[in-house]
């Protein structure tokens, strides 16, 4: 058996379109799915294979039976409609976002569900700051609204501080709030 037999394939991600994810220490939650954090092993950037609108073969058989229409004089304006829908076709095709995804990685392995969006600036934002979350000890929520144009990221952090030369035990609460509304 191969080594590449063994690895996990992406084919079987479950994308997330529209969707709104919770993120506490504890938990994360969209959709009817609810896990626990320490079960999350990464987020990171997902390459996703963007969807023709029109298939290719289509708009090929189209441009081709257009060319022979056109060839006839009684069918010539018929062949120019046929030749321009999929002139039109292929410009749709070509014409739509490039699609990313934040994928979250589980220690279960695949299915890892993927939130499709076009924002790579904000989806780039969102993991550096979860990156900067999963890294701190600091207790907060964070609501990412990954959505087909935009994905954003707000929440509120904090953490409890114990500091100086104290000679029993101390401790205080300090909060912060972090929004980013990009």
């Amino acid at each position: 058996m191969a080594a590449n037999n063994l690895l996990p394939k992406d084919d079987n991600d479950r994308p997330f379109r529209n969707t709104t994810i919770e993120i506490t220490k504890q938990t994360v939650r969209f959709d009817s799915d609810v896990y626990q954090f320490r079960n999350v092993t990464g987020f990171g950037l997902a390459p996703v294979r963007n969807t023709n609108l029109f298939p290719i073969q289509f708009i090929l058989v189209l441009f081709v039976i257009g060319l022979f229409c056109a060839n006839i004089p009684e069918w010539r304006f018929l062949g120019i409609i046929f030749v321009s829908v999929a002139i039109g076709a292929f410009f749709a095709n070509t014409s739509q976002p490039k699609k990313y995804g934040l994928k979250l990685y589980l220690n279960s392995g695949s299915p890892a569900p993927v939130f499709i969006t076009s924002d790579m600036a904000g989806l780039e934002k969102v993991v550096s700051v979860l990156y900067n979350f999963m890294e701190s000890n600091a207790e907060g929520t964070y609501v990412i609204h990954a959505e087909d144009r935009s994905i954003r990221i707000e929440g509120s952090v904090g953490g409890s501080v114990t500091a100086g030369n104290i000679g029993g035990s101390s401790s205080s609460q300090v909060r912060g709030n972090v929004s980013r509304n990009d």
